[in-house]
């Protein structure tokens, strides 16, 4: 009688070792997961291109496990470039190209930093305030050169078909900021799979 009782003891201190807590695999997998770090960076002096920053980072903030920060190039220090694993970076639009203060923060990762970009993931985002005023143009520009830097480029989707990233009339709309927001989201996402694995 005694072994059967102890039987049963030892049989259901296994069943709750091995019960689990409704999601607790999911805190499980969480916190197996290292860190990824999103750096936003931008140059604004009206305030549109400040919200749509603010957006992307708020985009990238729904990935769990994402450390994001957001700064104007003069700021960027060369560990928030080491340690960014997602730069997304964001402009007005000045005579069709990015603002001086963008294009020098650019040059300044070969020449001041003279920091690694390999396989980071990068997005960009533009403002302007015509429809035909170069918005797209920016874009491309922040695009080539982060692809010159190694870097790997994504951009927001639209249903089942990606964007070269997000181009927002003056005065920025809830669209546009939607669609930073959605930016960020996925730079972080995959930003995180590439430094994790997929999971």
């Amino acid at each position: 009688m005694k072994k059967s009782v102890g039987l049963l003891v030892l049989l259901l201190g296994c069943s709750m070792v091995n019960a689990q807590v409704p999601g607790s695999s999911t805190a499980s997998m969480d916190a197996e997961q290292i860190n990824t770090t999103v750096l936003v960076v931008y140059y604004s002096v009206t305030g549109n291109t400040e919200k749509m920053a603010q957006a992307v980072a708020a985009g990238a903030q729904k990935v769990s496990t994402v450390n994001v920060l957001v700064k104007t190039p003069d700021k960027v220090t060369e560990d928030d470039l080491k340690n960014a694993d997602a730069i997304l970076l964001g402009s007005p639009t000045y005579y069709g190209n990015m603002s001086a203060q963008m294009k020098a923060f650019i040059d300044d990762w070969f020449l001041k930093y003279q920091t690694s970009l390999v396989n980071k993931v990068g997005g960009a985002f533009s403002t302007g305030a015509d429809e035909s005023g170069g918005k797209e143009h920016v874009l491309y520009s922040f695009v080539i050169a982060m692809m010159n830097a190694g870097m790997i480029i994504v951009g927001p989707l639209e249903g089942s078909f990606g964007t070269v990233g997000v181009a927002a009339l003056d005065p920025v709309n809830e669209a546009a900021l939607k669609e930073a927001s959605a930016l960020g989201e996925r730079a972080a996402n995959i930003a995180r799979q590439l430094k994790n694995g997929k999971k």
